[in-house]
């Protein structure tokens, strides 16, 4: 498969392609960044790992906060990635992707360290609201990077390579919670050393980015492009193509149920009578398989993104229906790892198509717009989910699942016919990946 806009010619030039790295390197410098990053997203999703099953629970025994006030607080950080990730995303575009990945990483410290300051559940809506927007610097910047190191041929691999980091610390992070939250007298002690631990992991991750990243290539080419046209402002019509309209419809209808799923997950499973311990194995049971992502990746990079993309997201939608309507919990493990093994073989692929058919001199744009519609469905469902979970209990989750099946549904069409357009090479799109001749006109040419 080959991108859009991998490859531009000009009157007097030859065929450029993107190269792998940082500015000067070659492959294997890109590999070592790319290497940071990962291990910046292991450190930090291990503190989001061992935080995301125990603040609902810390927030209802410690902070004595109604259901209600749980969900608005979890809306929060949606409201925060909801309103910068656009924009970040754009800033990233502009700026360059490290200063806003570095940024964003420190934010989550401070966001983290501040959960321990006090117990009133109206200050940690500013919390979660900060985290959300050190999020909403993380995820299109990080993302963007990626993209920007690699190649058509290896992006998929790359995305795998940082799932699989991401969720190797979703699995270290529940398992070390328990011994933690243990090993400082459970109760609010016990949370406070876990929300502490994730802020240390967080800020060592912030220190590692600043140090040994650097940025990569694509971002001077952008800025010389800039310079020659005069304008940073991303063509919006432009942008926003069937294609990405229909990733955009999948992020918002696929995310419904997580936003359902941060507040209600944990609360239910201890309504059925389940052990703090069984609800951190729901977590872990879930990872495991998802670190098999960088086979996903090296399998989408030789095989159809399309295929693997809707399978697996088709096989999550149906887990989160399975959810809703059982309450064994040997099958819910059994499910979880299933969706696991599904989302494994299908987020690298999704985030490669959704690169794939992203302008070249956006991508860090789009990612932010799709991260916006992620987070708008997240807040909707963190706001809803307390309300209908009151009136249907678990069965929530089923009807986030049928809604995620829906969305898939719609957008299919849309984007088969996007992946055989993207087989035709006199389709490629004007995207500089050189610093643009500011005379002449451009023209297009296949790969």
């Amino acid at each position: 498969m080959t991108s859009p806009d991998e490859s531009i010619t000009r009157p007097g030039e030859t065929p450029v392609t993107p190269t792998l790295g940082a500015a000067g390197d070659g492959p294997r410098m890109s590999w070592m960044q790319l290497g940071v990053v990962c291990a910046a997203s292991f450190v930090v999703w291990t503190g989001f790992g061992a935080i995301i099953p125990y603040l609902p629970i810390f927030l209802q025994e410690e902070a004595h906060t109604s259901l209600w006030m749980i969900g608005v607080i979890a809306s929060m950080f949606y409201v925060g990635t909801l309103v910068f990730s656009s924009p970040l995303g754009w800033l990233s575009d502009t700026i360059g992707r490290k200063p806003v990945m570095v940024t964003g990483v420190a934010l989550y410290a401070v966001a983290m360290l501040l959960f321990t300051t006090t117990l009133d559940p109206m200050w940690f809506i500013a919390f979660r609201l900060i985290e959300g927007i050190g999020a909403a610097a993380v995820g299109p910047a990080g993302q963007a990077f990626i993209a920007d190191i690699t190649t058509e041929h290896n992006r998929s691999k790359a995305y795998g390579l940082q799932t699989t980091a991401q969720f190797g610390g979703l699995i270290v992070g529940p398992a070390l919670a328990w011994p933690v939250y243990h090993a400082f007298g459970e109760g609010a002690s016990g949370f406070y050393a876990i929300f502490i631990a994730g802020a240390l992991g967080a800020a060592g991750a912030a220190l590692g980015l600043l140090t040994l990243v650097r940025e990569p290539t694509p971002t001077a080419h952008r800025k010389a492009y800039r310079r020659a046209h005069g304008s940073a402002r991303p063509p919006y019509r432009k942008i926003l193509t069937p294609a990405i309209l229909a990733f955009m419809l999948i992020a918002f209808t696929t995310h419904l149920v997580m936003g359902a799923f941060e507040v209600v997950w944990s609360l239910r499973l201890k309504d059925l009578g389940a052990s703090l311990s069984y609800i951190s194995l729901t977590f872990i049971a879930f990872s495991a398989p998802m670190l098999l992502s960088f086979v996903g990746g090296i399998l989408a990079d030789r095989r159809s993104r399309f295929v693997l993309m809707f399978t697996g997201y088709a096989i999550s939608a149906g887990a989160w229906i399975v959810y809703g309507l059982t309450e064994d919990f040997r099958l819910i493990l059994v499910v979880s790892v299933i969706e696991g093994l599904a989302i494994a073989f299908s987020f690298p692929a999704k985030q490669a198509f959704l690169i794939q058919v992203s302008p070249m001199r956006w991508r860090g744009t789009v990612v932010g717009i799709e991260n916006t519609s992620m987070q708008l469905a997240g807040l909707i469902g963190t706001l809803t989910a307390p309300v209908v979970y009151g009136w249907v209990s678990g069965y929530v989750l089923t009807l986030a699942g049928c809604v995620s099946l829906l969305g898939l549904a719609i957008a299919a069409p849309v984007l088969h016919g996007e992946r055989r357009r993207l087989g035709r090479p006199e389709d490629a799109s004007p995207l500089p990946t050189q610093p643009p001749v500011a005379t002449g006109q451009e023209r297009r040419t296949s790969p």
